[in-house]
């Protein structure tokens, strides 16, 4: 069990599914005999999350997930949901956040571990360990927030190094590049949550994420830190191709 009961877990549902050939939600996606989401939920219940309030924020075809999760009980959990107002769906992570912390859905004296279904923690361990790392530097360092990263990423293209002549000298397809690289996986002190309400404009007409509004003011006054994982053990599912390679791993074992 995560000692104290100062923390909720927001997972952020409210993405579509039409680029994976699904007219849903795309937290729906089946994975087996499971969904993305339920594969999500179950695994922060086998870190010890059991215990804590899961706030799902919804937006697109939003009563189909309810449908799906209802008030909680198929996994022993409780639930609350946020719904983007009908209007502004594809309002951004940034306004969806906002909006359940305005409405008092997200309890603003806790803090957040935040996650998105689609990407997917191969990892056993993973959540616990990220917030007992959290935990220690926001004793050891003071920071407001942390976020996972994985120690390299795949480049999508291939690359080459040349001599003076331009003659290539080595090819590389594909490379795995050294960049700590975000994956999804966020976890606020309830100190964040001024600096959303105070940067985040509902009213923009544009989309406002998390990732690249609140994060570079954070990394810029020292206030955000990063737990490095393995890049194997993450697996992203935003493309057919990943989706694909998601069946292979977690059904068929053949990768």
């Amino acid at each position: 069990m995560i000692n104290g009961n100062d923390t909720q877990i927001a997972i952020l549902a409210g993405g579509m599914g039409k680029r994976l050939g699904i007219d849903a939600p795309k937290c729906l996606l089946s994975i087996g005999n499971s969904t993305l989401l339920d594969l999500c939920i179950e695994r922060l219940i086998k870190n010890g999350f059991k215990d804590k309030e899961f706030i799902l924020l919804l937006g697109y075809k939003h009563e189909m997930v309810r449908r799906h999760v209802n008030d909680g009980k198929r996994y022993g959990i409780r639930v609350k949901y946020s719904i983007d107002p009908e209007d502004n769906i594809g309002w951004g992570k940034g306004k969806a956040f906002k909006h359940a912390l305005l409405n008092n859905i997200i309890d603003g004296s806790k803090r957040t571990l935040v996650t998105f279904p689609d990407d997917i923690m191969l990892d056993d361990g993973i959540y616990a360990r990220f917030m007992q790392d959290h935990l220690e530097a926001v004793s050891r360092y003071g920071v407001y927030a942390s976020i996972a990263l994985i120690d390299k990423v795949e480049y999508p293209y291939g690359t080459a190094k040349l001599d003076d002549n331009n003659n290539i000298v080595e090819f590389i397809e594909k490379p795995m590049l050294p960049i700590p690289t975000s994956i999804g996986l966020y976890i606020f002190e309830p100190k964040v949550y001024d600096i959303i309400n105070k940067h985040i404009d509902m009213d923009s007409p544009k989309a406002v994420e998390l990732e690249s509004l609140i994060f570079p003011i954070l990394a810029e006054k020292g206030l955000l830190h990063g737990f490095i994982i393995d890049s194997s053990s993450w697996l992203p599912v935003n493309t057919l191709k990943e989706y694909e390679k998601a069946i292979k791993v977690l059904v068929n074992h053949t990768e």
